[in-house]
């Protein structure tokens, strides 16, 4: 066996396994407990206990029913809410971000979408909530289990406020969730060497397939 083939038939594929192992390590992690991209201090890491599971499951059956099927309206329709310890937040240690990550499991083929909406609970029974970004998945099979994590846009507080984490569910298609878990940080965000290269690591992956074709054709 000639150097290129032996190359192709155990080093290539070792290369490889080892980048989409790398990948999907990354994809599974839990949230974080030290200081990273979302913040510098961990504030409150919470997992929704499974009473608070069975009423997502509740209320998503009631939401189908009354709706004939079609999706619950984000400005319009009712929530399921979950409302964190209360904490005071104070302009020195702004911002503030709430980091989601659920678990669930594909029901079919296709797309995942779940809507949340995310904010805070203030001293006076009002809540201030926009609706958050990536909590969803695509072109997914029937029965995967999915991991989907975002962080809502940083809250700063002009003075020191009594407030309350809260976090509702609108909506969710084409799956069952099974876990949530719901972190608070405050401080600025401070990105570390891994950061980087998680964040660039598709540019990495491609980087290296083309030094390999490179080599091969040289050999």
């Amino acid at each position: 066996m000639n150097l290129p083939s032996l190359l192709r038939g155990r080093w290539l594929p070792a290369l490889l396994a080892t980048l989409m192992a790398f990948v999907a390590l990354e994809a599974g992690a839990q949230l974080p407990t030290k200081p990273g991209k979302y913040g510098r201090t961990l504030i409150a890491d919470v997992v929704l206990p499974p009473s608070q599971i069975d009423k997502i499951a509740a209320f998503l059956e009631t939401v189908r029913a009354a709706n004939h099927g079609a999706q619950n309206s984000v400005a319009f329709g009712d929530t399921v809410d979950w409302i964190g310890d209360t904490m005071v937040a104070a302009p020195a240690a702004s911002p503030y971000t709430m980091v989601v990550s659920v678990n669930g499991t594909a029901t079919a083929a296709g797309d995942v979408v779940t809507t949340w909406k995310s904010g805070w609970k203030m001293d006076d029974g009002s809540t201030k909530q926009m609706l958050m970004q990536g909590l969803s998945a695509f072109d997914v099979k029937p029965g995967q289990h999915l991991t989907m994590t975002a962080a809502a846009p940083p809250t700063r507080f002009d003075r020191d406020k009594s407030v309350a984490p809260i976090l509702s569910l609108v909506d969710v298609r084409n799956a069952t969730i099974d876990h949530v878990q719901v972190q608070v940080w405050s401080g600025l965000a401070n990105p570390g060497m891994l950061d980087y290269i998680l964040a660039y690591r598709y540019l990495l992956i491609g980087v290296v397939m083309l030094a390999v074709v490179l080599v091969f054709r040289r050999l």
